[in-house]
């Protein structure tokens, strides 16, 4: 299993890293709306749809919404610097949830007492997963676009490297070491010391990404970000975890071999993009 999961990730990071750098940014769009649709899908399960009419409803919604998210974009995209109030309204909406679901993962299994027989509040719980995130993803995507079409893919690629980080440290130092049970009635495997490690290579990531910039003068406040993304990573995680576990699911699909589903893999992506773009506008120095 452990090699199937190394094999995958070498071929399937390469393609992503890719389509960040090199898609046009109405092509990346299209790209990780593909990605996240399939998440909707396996999403539809968590909420207990089980027709096909239903849990092709629920994809509608999400694809729906992001078509209106991006038909109403600007032609030239100026984000952060130009306002975009549906886009920024969405990823408040991201960030506040996921502060919510932070406390429904810690308050877990009697916080489920008030959402897992609904179905439909499940897959609200969705949408504010899936659509914040791709949005988020998409604006970044285009800072300062029509300037540097660089810009905004190295910032994806600095997120991704610090999700990556983050589940990679967990493994290698939570696997041997792990003792200390995170949340044991979400998710038995997570451990303390998992994610000490996780944060431990981050901090590596942000130390060598500050080398490389001669340490300005915002490495403080990059490595505090670090911190609360990686923690929030772990959080992503820890919560498909929980809607899993209500859904009586072991993983969210099969599609990837050896990774389970796409929402097993995006899972810290979708929590920590929100937050991300939001860093981005406030601490990014774009004027």
């Amino acid at each position: 299993m452990f090699k199937q999961r190394v094999i995958t990730a070498l071929i399937m990071a390469p393609l992503a890293l890719a389509a960040v750098f090199f898609l046009p940014l109405h092509y990346f769009a299209i790209f990780i709306a593909a990605a996240f649709l399939i998440g909707a899908w396996e999403w539809s399960l968590f909420c207990g749809y089980t027709t096909k009419s239903s849990q092709y409803s629920f994809i509608s919604v999400v694809a729906l919404s992001m078509a209106l998210i991006y038909w109403q974009l600007p032609d030239t995209a100026y984000w952060p610097v130009q306002l975009d109030q549906l886009s920024n309204s969405v990823l408040a909406l991201g960030v506040i949830w996921w502060l919510i679901a932070v406390l429904l993962v810690l308050s877990y299994p009697r916080s489920s007492q008030s959402w897992a027989q609904g179905h439909l509040r499940r897959a609200l719980m969705g949408w504010f997963t899936l659509v914040p995130a791709w949005t988020a993803l998409l604006l970044i995507r285009s800072v300062d676009f029509y300037q540097s079409s660089y810009t905004g893919a190295w910032l994806i690629c600095l997120l991704l490297g610090i999700v990556w980080a983050a589940d990679i440290g967990g493994y290698f130092i939570g696997k041997p070491f792990g003792k200390r049970k995170l949340l044991p009635a979400v998710s038995p495997g997570k451990t303390l010391e998992g994610m000490l490690g996780g944060i431990g290579f981050v901090m590596l990531l942000v130390t060598a990404v500050a080398y490389h910039l001669g340490f300005p003068e915002e490495t403080a406040t990059w490595y505090l970000a670090a911190l609360v993304l990686t923690i929030l990573s772990v959080f992503g995680d820890l919560s498909e975890s929980m809607f899993k576990r209500v859904a009586g699911l072991k993983d969210s699909g099969s599609i990837i071999p050896g990774h389970g589903g796409i929402l097993d893999r995006i899972d810290s992506l979708t929590a920590t993009a929100p937050l991300y773009a939001v860093l981005v506008a406030l601490i990014g120095g774009f004027a």
